[in-house]
């Protein structure tokens, strides 16, 4: 690809910031509406936290596990497939394995944690399933994080396996502790997972996703400008009107003139570039860090942030003999490990198995972080593990690069105080919709606000906008947004989960 370089001021439909996953999505959704688009990127390649690099033969992500929660069902696919953008996932083949009391479980359905629990905690497990999908949440318990909720409902002292369920399940899907997200939160996430069926593995990693993505919206026409920093997001009157942007290449600053300004880099940074400021990784660990010493100081905004620690592990044997994941009930951090190559050998050197493992960030001692993944994956494996396996990389997730900008169920809305100006990603993920799928839908909700405004400029071309700001009027349709399929397609998890796309 040939670098975009500008000499003078350009105009353009839409200005998009932020060549990751979200930023990908809504330059390709514009393009389809025929607007003229310019994609901004710091780095030398798109993806973000959802692409691979290679290294030592094996395609090591650079956040995802190169997993899509809701798989070939999602809203992610349905995006794709409505983009026409090539991709194929492979669907999980069990509902999930548990390494549990020292041993390896596979449970190819719900009803297969029966393997699990045991007669006791099984009855308890079926009970807490009633009392999440088929009962209306009382008032007084939606306001509970859901580690309470359950404590309320259950002897967690006598039933540690269950509890060890959901906490694992938690902290791998949200990066998350039981009580970090609450019971509302939990309930329809966990309703969204059931409905749109397994998670599923990218053909070629999330690199090869994004190199899709790429390609598909330069062969539309949009600018795709690399090495590009984004030095101000411009605003007059309390309307967009571009960004002032600097080519890292040569240091030649320009201006680049739109309407309408898609944000994928999250709300501090957006916030940030309106007041003609930069955030840096130290600035942004130093406010966590005070954070995480002392519970009177106001950093809400950064214990917000979902952070994590993953594992690459290149392997001589397999480990983990299906296409899921396997929940780490054992463990003092790992809460989850898949091994992608089951579904894609191609992901690693032939021969080889990939596993990639995640925790939740549990102190402020990473080191002391990274000894603990090793110490769980010795107990896990054992002598296999010393034999057969070499840690690639073990990679921090925290900071200006968080697993989610902006915890589960914490999220902001897609609108700011500056019309024309637009947040898409991980930040502003509807309810229920987590990791990718909730950066997809991120984006059909911004193009449900776009469209309600373009039919209301239609309908009064002389009016202005009902859609200006935060805590103003909402979209009046959802015509983009995905609803989940119905909740009958949960049925196909009590036996058996589907095969694969």
């Amino acid at each position: 690809m040939q670098e975009r370089t500008f000499s003078q001021t350009h105009t353009f439909d839409a200005i998009v910031i932020g060549a990751g996953l979200g930023g990908l999505l809504s330059a390709a959704q514009l393009l389809q509406r025929g607007k003229r688009v310019a994609v901004l990127e710091r780095l030398p390649h798109c993806g973000g936290r959802f692409t691979a690099k290679t290294f030592q033969g094996t395609q090591v992500s650079t956040g995802a596990v190169h997993m899509i929660p809701f798989g070939s069902s999602g809203v992610l696919a349905r995006m794709l497939r409505h983009l026409q953008v090539p991709h194929r996932f492979f669907d999980a083949d069990v509902f999930g394995s548990f390494y549990v009391r020292g041993k390896q479980i596979r449970s190819r359905g719900l009803l297969g944690v029966f393997k699990v629990f045991g007669p006791r905690q099984f009855f308890w497990f079926t009970r807490v399933g009633y009392l999440m999908f088929l009962r209306r949440l009382p008032a007084h318990e939606r306001d509970l994080p859901f580690s309470a909720w359950l404590e309320q409902h259950i002897d967690v002292q006598r039933n540690p396996e269950l509890r060890a369920f959901f906490e694992r399940i938690s902290r791998f899907a949200l990066s998350l502790e039981l009580d970090q997200v609450s019971t509302p939160e939990v309930i329809e996430t966990t309703k969204n997972m059931f409905s749109y069926g397994a998670p599923g593995i990218v053909e070629g990693g999330c690199g090869a996703l994004s190199g899709a993505l790429e390609r598909h919206i330069l062969g539309h026409g949009a600018d795709l400008c690399l090495r590009y920093d984004v030095m101000q997001i411009l605003h007059e009157d309390g309307h967009v009107t571009g960004v002032r942007v600097c080519n890292k290449a040569n240091g030649e600053e320009t201006l680049l003139s739109a309407p309408l300004v898609v944000s994928d880099i999250g709300p501090r940074a957006t916030n940030a570039l309106l007041q003609n400021q930069r955030l840096t990784q130290a600035e942004v660990l130093k406010e966590y860090e005070a954070g995480r010493a002392s519970s009177n100081i106001n950093v809400a905004q950064a214990q917000r942030e979902a952070i994590g620690l993953k594992v690459h592990i290149l392997s001589d044997v397999s480990l983990i003999p299906h296409k899921g994941i396997m929940y780490c009930l054992d463990t003092e951090r790992i809460a989850g490990i898949v091994q992608p190559t089951n579904c894609d050998p191609h992901l690693a050197p032939a021969g080889k198995h990939l596993l990639i493992s995640h925790q939740v960030i549990q102190s402020n001692n990473i080191e002391e972080e990274k000894e603990l993944a090793l110490s769980d994956l010795r107990m896990l494996f054992g002598e296999t593990f010393e034999k057969h396996c070499r840690v690639l990389t073990m990679s921090v997730y925290r900071g200006e690069w968080p697993v989610n900008r902006v915890m589960q169920g914490a999220d902001v809305v897609p609108y700011t105080s500056v019309q024309g100006l637009y947040l898409v990603g991980d930040a502003v993920k509807p309810s229920g919709y987590l990791m990718v799928e909730g950066v997809a839908q991120s984006v059909n909700r911004f193009l449900d606000l776009l469209d309600g405004i373009e039919q209301e400029k239609a309908d009064d071309p002389h009016g202005a906008p009902s859609i200006r700001c935060a805590g103003q009027t909402r979209p009046r349709s959802q015509r983009n947004v995905t609803p989940p399929p119905s909740r009958l397609n949960a049925l196909r998890w009590l036996w058996e989960a589907p095969g694969n796309s």
